[in-house]
């Protein structure tokens, strides 16, 4: 192993592996050489240290070191935690991000996907939050190329590629059991948009959890808040304005979750004393609430770790495993938010 302290050169590698000084430098120009001299040549790269730099290693492999990463909203925290840590990753294997926002239009979206075709990028990462309208052939131009395409957090409808996502079924599952337990029967759910896998297995697994329990499930106390802050704020207020309101009220998003919180301020409603809110996903200033917040927390820094390695594999040839469906657990994490209530 090289000390560290001085700069590995070409010089080095040759000396180190045997091979002539202009293989050596044919290679690491994006030249074809040997198997067995390739092998050597990387694992010598590899021992010594050798830090190319992006031009080179563009010129090398053949790629432009560049991801797109397309997201609906840029002011999504849940998404931003995802993004940096996919940049971590990437930045070590020195490839850069190419950031791009769709804002929730399906029209935006096909032309921010025309317009990445005529750029060099090496791969897509994909966040459709319940995409609604056809992106699927423009999507799948891209795989048809080779070129790899990862979504995160949901699917697309008609789209064979590569997923990673929280294992939302049992996420909401255990939440809900956990309501059930401490006595909870009257349970007002916010979930997400019809049109989104995420929301729909959510939403399942709520039910799954009535359905063990024997519990009557009654549809009344859902309501679709579309993964929107203002729209879960207005239906909430719905919720606890029935006749018979829920005893706790679970938002199964962060937005949601925030929408929630912000009416419980402005009605003056105690948690949990007034109310029970189990919320989802931890997101900044939380902390500043009088009361911590039982919630389920996904695992953004796995998410986005697992999807940049899938995509580095993808790139480097390896497509034996496509398409990956990846569903990683959420962790439960218990404050002080929800009551105890008699059966």
């Amino acid at each position: 192993m090289h000390d560290g302290k001085t700069t590995v050169t070409l010089r080095d590698i040759a000396r180190r592996t045997g091979i002539s000084l202009g293989t050596v430098s044919r290679f690491i120009n994006g030249e074809t050489v040997r198997e067995s001299t390739r092998e050597k040549l990387e694992a010598a790269i590899l021992d010594l240290g050798y830090k190319e730099n992006i031009v080179t290693r563009a010129k090398r492999t053949g790629n432009s070191m560049t991801i797109a990463v397309v997201v609906s909203q840029l002011n999504a925290e849940f998404f931003m935690d995802i993004i940096q840590s996919m940049d971590n990753f990437l930045r070590d294997q020195m490839y850069s991000i190419l950031l791009c926002n769709f804002q929730h239009d399906s029209h935006i979206l096909k032309k921010r996907l025309e317009e990445l075709r005529y750029r060099s990028i090496d791969g897509i990462v994909l966040f459709p939050s319940g995409l609604e309208g056809d992106v699927v052939s423009e999507l799948k131009a891209f795989l048809n190329e080779g070129t790899p395409v990862v979504v995160i957090d949901d699917k697309v409808h008609g789209l064979k590629t590569d997923s990673i996502s929280t294992d939302n079924f049992n996420a909401t599952y255990g939440a809900t059991e956990y309501l059930i337990r401490k006595g909870h029967r009257r349970i007002g759910f916010l979930a997400g948009r019809k049109t989104s896998f995420v929301a729909m297995d959510r939403y399942r697994g709520c039910k799954a959890a009535f359905e063990t329990y024997d519990i009557p499930w009654d549809d009344d106390l859902v309501r679709w808040a579309d993964f929107e802050v203002g729209k879960s704020s207005t239906l909430f207020n719905e919720l606890v304005s029935m006749p018979d309101p829920p005893t706790a009220v679970f938002p199964m998003s962060y937005d949601m979750t925030l929408g929630v919180l912000l009416s419980t301020v402005n009605r003056h409603i105690q948690i949990p004393g007034d109310l029970s809110v189990f919320g989802f996903d931890l997101f900044s200033g939380v902390e500043a609430l009088s009361t911590k917040l039982t919630l389920m927390k996904q695992p953004t820094a796995k998410m986005g770790q697992v999807a940049a390695e899938t995509l580095l594999e993808r790139i480097q040839g390896h497509w034996d495993s496509f398409p990956l469906n990846v569903e990683l657990k959420a962790k439960m994490i218990v404050h002080d938010s929800i009551s105890a209530i008699g059966s």
